[in-house]
């Protein structure tokens, strides 16, 4: 029992002995926080007790969406905090995970361009193009897609005619989800040639002469590199804004000089064979030039030397195609579009079969006709020919420098691309793609019918290649590549990446020396298995467990689909593609063709002895008779 005693701050309490003795307390706890939860206040309210003001302010933090995504953040950055720094700084993605498409410069403007219609009509158009129910067609990849048969995409740039609600249903369908698939492929691009790169092209649009080709997106892929030049244009003043200094972000009033207020957004062209569609992007995309052809560079000698572009981004554009020798001339007209010194060029297509297949394939034709191995440039190559799905190439070609940025680590072929893999094979199960998460906008949810959950993960397969410089090469490296490390691949590459570069600074470990995960990790009891693509061009089954490396097991387990693995494993297998159920039937028919060819093959050898051996003995019998 507390008795208080007369003078303030002391008071008597009785201890264990039954004696009386003093003790000292503080006022102001006494009076903020030793309250009784059933006084009331002057005007009769219920004064609120401590527990009862943080569970409330609990609540509202609860409520608050911007107190919700600050925890998020913070756990990702713990989670970050553990990892390697290896494992980090080749995770594969954006940060964050999840894009949400630019409100101001994207989503309202395409709501505006759709107010004006029928959200009815536009919905049964878009189910109408892109296949029924979660509009398979599309960039999207409903489960339910999985049992019909795959088709590219209907509506495409090259398009020459479309309707005004076939331009809608593109812009409210299509837009958003390029737009997420581009950003994701430029930032790996981005994080695979560093730092210095991307300070390079932000100078060059400073300058006036980044020039950016989208031949695809209708204009997603140039709100994609602007967006990608804005980060990388904050981040390079946010340290240097200060008053005097030489890289002091503009004030308006203009009494600080330095960099622009605003980001540089560089020279962009769009190519868009449609009028309707052209419209509709005009009103999205600024200071922006509209084509209604493709430059064609192949068969124009001014181009070979002038015109060329910094940038070309080509999602959607080679499945399309039907005929594989336009598809063999498109995509060297593509490569064709580029700056000779170090332009970038970045193909997407949708990730499934058919869309690897195309992919594949251009890769294949790219690195027998156009990409010279390290230090034998100027060499003639001559080309074979190979599988269903075909290129023509020229039986000699030139080659030059140049090399592929990702998701490869090799220049081999393709490992699910290459010999009896080649080609358009029914049932392929394994294919090298990658997902990105991106928030639906309203108008696609609506169009969509769904009411709980607004975000897809869109799958892809891309080809990021970069021309006129290799980072493989140690003779006449550019200077905005002179601090990398030379990029070793091959046999010797895999073995290092094994081995493990846990012990190595990031400076000394070339990200494009690493295998890449192919596959989500399969998370087992003490050990973790990962299935990556390697340097050397195979596909291997790396196991890492707890006994290997705590460090490892960790970041294995917390790994994704796509990541580079630098941190080695304990033991390697290699593993089977798989090309499922219908290629086994093909090769079980092409085999008992192949059996009844031989069959007929040897009856007419059979046919044609036997009619030999009669005209032999006939003619001897004539001899006989003759003498």
């Amino acid at each position: 029992m507390i008795e208080p005693d007369d003078d303030a701050g002391t008071s008597v309490a009785k201890s264990k002995d039954g004696q009386w003795e003093d003790i000292e307390f503080d006022d102001e706890i006494t009076d903020t926080e030793v309250e009784d939860p059933h006084d009331e206040g002057e005007d009769g309210v219920q004064t609120e007790s401590t527990g009862d003001a943080r569970l409330r302010q609990d609540m509202e933090a609860a409520m608050d969406e911007d107190y919700a995504a600050s925890l998020v953040a913070e756990e990702e950055d713990t989670e970050a905090e553990r990892a390697h720094p290896l494992t980090r700084l080749n995770r594969f993605g954006t940060s964050p995970l999840t894009v949400q498409p630019p409100q101001d410069t994207l989503v309202d403007l395409i709501s505006i361009l759709l107010s004006g219609v029928s959200p009815v009509h536009v919905s049964s158009a878009a189910h109408r193009i892109f296949g029924g129910f979660g509009l398979p067609d599309s960039t999207s990849t409903p489960g339910l897609g999985k049992t019909k048969q795959q088709k590219s995409i209907p509506l495409t740039v090259s398009q020459g005619r479309m309707s005004d609600i076939e331009a809608d249903v593109y812009s409210a369908v299509l837009m958003t989800a390029v737009y997420s698939s581009t950003l994701s492929v430029l930032v790996e691009t981005r994080k695979r040639l560093g730092t210095a790169w991307a300070e390079s092209i932000v100078r060059k649009a400073e300058a006036g002469k980044l020039r950016i080709l989208d031949a695809g997106g209708a204009g997603m892929g140039i709100l994609a590199v602007r967006d990608l030049l804005r980060a990388e244009w904050e981040r390079m003043h946010e340290e240097a804004n200060t008053d005097n200094g030489t890289s002091a972000i503009a004030t308006a009033d203009g009494k600080v000089g330095g960099a622009g207020a605003t980001a540089p957004i560089g020279n962009a062209t769009v190519y868009i064979a449609s009028d309707t569609l052209r419209h509709r992007a005009s009103h999205i995309l600024e200071n922006t030039t509209f084509l209604p052809r493709m430059p064609d560079y192949i068969h124009t000698e001014q181009a070979k030397y002038a015109g060329k572009f910094d940038i070309v981004l080509a999602p959607h554009t080679i499945w399309p195609i039907r005929e594989e020798w336009i598809r063999k001339t498109h995509v060297e007209n593509l490569w064709s579009l580029l700056n000779a010194d170090g332009g970038v060029l970045c193909m997407l297509e949708k990730g499934v079969a058919r869309g690897f297949e195309a992919i594949a394939a251009a890769r294949d034709m790219l690195l027998k006709t156009k990409i010279a191995t390290p230090d034998t440039t100027d060499e003639k190559t001559e080309v074979d020919s190979g599988g269903e799905i075909e290129w023509e190439p020229l039986k000699f070609t030139d080659k030059e420098p140049g090399m592929i940025i990702a998701p490869c680590t090799n220049h081999e072929e393709c490992p699910m691309y290459s010999g009896d893999k080649a080609g358009t094979i029914l049932g392929r199960h394994d294919i090298c793609h990658f997902t990105q998460r991106y928030i639906r906008p309203p108008f696609l949810q609506k169009i969509l019918g769904a009411k709980d959950k607004n975000f897809e993960d869109i799958k892809f397969a891309y080809l990021s290649i970069m021309r006129g410089r290799d980072l493989r090469s140690t003779k006449d490296r550019h200077e905005v590549f002179e601090d990398l490390p030379i990029v070793a691949q091959g046999d010797a590459a895999s073995e290092q990446a094994f081995a493990g570069f846990a012990d190595k600074e990031a400076s000394e470990t070339p990200s494009l020396s690493l295998p890449r995960a192919i596959l989500p990790p399969l998370k087992r009891r003490g050990h973790v298995i990962l299935d990556l693509c390697t340097p050397s061009g195979n596909i291997e089954r790396w196991t890492v467990p707890r006994s290997f490396s705590k460090q490892a097991f960790r970041d294995a387990r917390k790994s994704a689909w796509g990541d580079l693995w630098a941190l080695g494993a304990k033991t390697r297998v290699s593993r089977i593609v798989r090309l499922g159920k219908h290629a086994r039937k093909e090769d079980k028919k092409k085999f008992e063709l192949s059996r009844k060819q031989k069959k007929e093959k040897r009856r007419v050898m059979e046919r044609k002895s036997g009619k030999q051996g009669m005209l032999l003995k006939q003619a001897r019998y004539e001899a006989d008779m003759a003498m």
